[in-house]
């Protein structure tokens, strides 16, 4: 239910209509939905292609009102206004239907909620309205007092179109002749479409003033887009006070026009103060997305499932924030298709691209070709289209031969910690730690090897002819020692709430999976009011307050068991301790004395 904000200044009214969900926005924001159970009544079991249902309630907690959804049932449909309608025919044999909507956040994480649609009449005592905590067992329906409830009462229901008559201004009444315009007064913005089809000049709205009721009043108006450039954009029937719009705008070129309007008495001056005048040019869908760059990146033979291999970004000139300007980005084809046609994914709202697929291999498939798209109005307008090259690198899956004397021989791998019995093969042409055998060539290793230790070595092969010398150039051989994942994450101390910053460590080689730490909190003690009064960002490690209650008298200390584990979270894993301590704020407001602990 909204609230109603009325403001009269003399014989103009306005009003502001401020909804709950706005309301809601002005606290603490949580990106979601407006309720944990949609329940959406019917008052048919046969619902017909086109029906609307109601509307679902998404914020991301920015100005947008426009969104992206989807539905586990194609069935049923929610437009990006969030009317959720029947895309083909249902028949709710059992009373109803279930199903799940997701949606995005401005960051790009899907968010997904439950859904209901009920016919009422088939539940005795529901068509009154829900009933917290009442159960019907027999069909598993439930009812409680966290779910929105919307009533459709036809199928053939439609919404009233606004009445599009200019609107009128009214010049405050002005007692005891011309007196000064109150500087609170707020005239509501005119909003004129852009590229606006029709016979110019259009009538925008009237300007009226109650002293033409005794006297004759003559109208006029002054300011950019008026006699000011651009010159004549606007004019106004002196007259009748009826305010035209000469030509069609464009919101790309003029958002806002302000200007004033006048009102003078024949022979006798000014007879009111003047009335600021606002039109805001209603953008219009007319500029498609496009690319500024070409986008290349290489990609490894060995690149993990799920990495993200490159980000892409479309621009579109239409309103910023707007659902004319809200992209969506999906990939339109894949060159070569194999070894499957879905190697690559791409985020719909980040345009983050990661490969998905396996089989990436540099001598069979050395480069990618992906046709991108991106579409606005929520990937359902205009669009615009771009080739992302993505070339596969070698990840050294063959042997090295012997080519000429300008040898060129690339980096042999070898895993630290092998197992098998010694000296085992590593290569054929291409001390201690290795040894070669003079007659054959091959390569071995002479016993287990070390990353954390030694990464690489480096040396050089010579090849001599019996009784003659050297028959070739020396050819330098480079080990790179391929690390496994034989050191667990650790805490270098015990983190506390004035701690700003603190490193979890893991010796295994960096930037790499085995040393891609995850974090997640294990325990919280005590686990009052709730038991999730904390949450932690698995990447960043940083500790935010996700529950209500916090309370110094009750609760002056919270200790997380916090866990890193490598291997994105999968892998070993080590522990710490943080210590969140409560300080007093005087009016049983606790806070912390920071509100987060970082972990990297």
């Amino acid at each position: 239910m909204g609230t109603a904000w009325f403001a009269v200044f003399g014989a103009l009214i306005i009003v502001f209509q401020v909804s709950s969900l706005e309301i809601a926005k002005r606290s603490t924001c949580v990106p979601g939905f407006e309720s944990e159970l949609l329940i959406f009544r019917v008052s048919r079991e046969h619902l017909r292609p086109g029906m609307r249902l109601g509307r679902v309630g998404f914020t991301d907690c920015t100005n947008r009102t426009i969104f992206l959804f989807g539905t586990d049932d194609n069935r049923f449909g929610v437009k990006a206004d969030g009317v959720l309608t029947v895309n083909r025919e249902v028949v709710l044999h059992n009373g109803h239907q279930n199903f799940f909507i997701h949606s995005w956040d401005s960051q790009g994480q899907k968010i997904t909620v439950p859904v209901s649609v009920v016919h009422y009449e088939h539940y005795h005592g529901h068509h009154h309205g829900h009933q917290c905590g009442k159960h019907h067992h027999g069909d598993h329906i439930e009812y409680s007092h966290q779910h929105h409830s919307t009533e459709v009462k036809s199928a053939d229901h439609t919404e009233n179109a606004t009445d599009p008559q200019a609107h009128v201004l009214q010049f405050p009444n002005s007692v005891g002749g011309l007196r000064r315009r109150k500087r609170d007064w707020v005239i509501p913005p005119l909003n004129v479409p852009e590229n606006q089809r029709g016979t110019y000049p259009l009538k925008v709205a009237q300007i009226r003033s109650n002293e033409d009721k005794t006297r004759k009043l003559f109208y006029s108006i002054t300011g950019p887009g008026a006699d000011l450039p651009p010159v004549g954009r606007f004019k106004m029937d002196r007259q009748t006070g009826n305010l035209y719009v000469t030509q069609p705008l464009d919101r790309e070129e003029t958002a806002e026009y302000t200007f004033e309007a006048h009102a003078v008495v024949e022979g006798a001056g000014q007879a009111e103060a003047p009335m600021e005048i606002i039109v805001h040019v209603i953008d219009q869908n007319d500029n498609k997305p496009y690319f500024t760059t070409e986008y290349k990146a290489n990609i490894a033979e060995a690149t993990a499932i799920g990495t993200e291999v490159v980000r892409i970004e479309a621009k579109d000139d239409d309103e910023p924030d707007n659902l004319n300007s809200d992209i969506r980005y999906r990939i339109l084809n894949q060159d070569p298709p194999l070894p499957t046609d879905n190697m690559f994914e791409i985020n719909p709202i980040t345009g983050s691209i990661r490969v998905t697929g396996k089989g990436l291999d540099r001598e069979k498939y050395p480069q990618y070709t992906l046709t991108v798209q991106a579409a606005d109005m929520a990937g359902e307008g205009l669009s615009g289209q771009t080739k992302v090259i993505l070339t596969v690198t070698d990840s050294n899956d063959n042997a090295p031969v012997f080519t000429q004397t300008d040898w060129v021989i690339p980096p042999l791998n070898v895993p630290e910690n092998q197992r098998g019995t010694y000296p085992l093969k590593v290569a054929q042409p291409p001390v201690d730690r290795f040894t070669m055998d003079r007659q054959t060539g091959n390569l071995y290793v002479t016993q287990p090897l070390d990353r954390e230790e030694t990464p690489s070595y480096r040396f050089e092969v010579h090849a001599v002819t019996d009784g003659a010398g050297q028959a070739e150039a020396p050819m330098e051989i480079i080990v790179n020692v391929i690390d496994q994942n034989d050191n667990k994450p650790y805490f270098t101390k015990q983190y506390n709430a004035n701690v700003a910053e603190a490193t979890a460590i893991d010796d295994d080689e960096p930037d790499n999976l085995n040393s891609d730490i995850r974090y997640r909190i294990m325990n919280q003690d005590p686990l009052l009011p709730t038991d999730n009064m904390f949450e932690i960002n698995p990447v960043t490690g940083s500790i935010r307050i996700t529950g209500k209650g916090l309370d110094r008298e009750k609760y002056p200390q919270y200790t997380l068991t916090v866990q890193a584990a490598d291997m994105a979270g999968e892998g070993l894993s080590g522990q710490t301790k943080v210590i969140l301590t409560l300080t007093d704020s005087n009016d049983n407001t606790p806070v912390f004395t920071q509100k987060s602990v970082s972990m990297k």
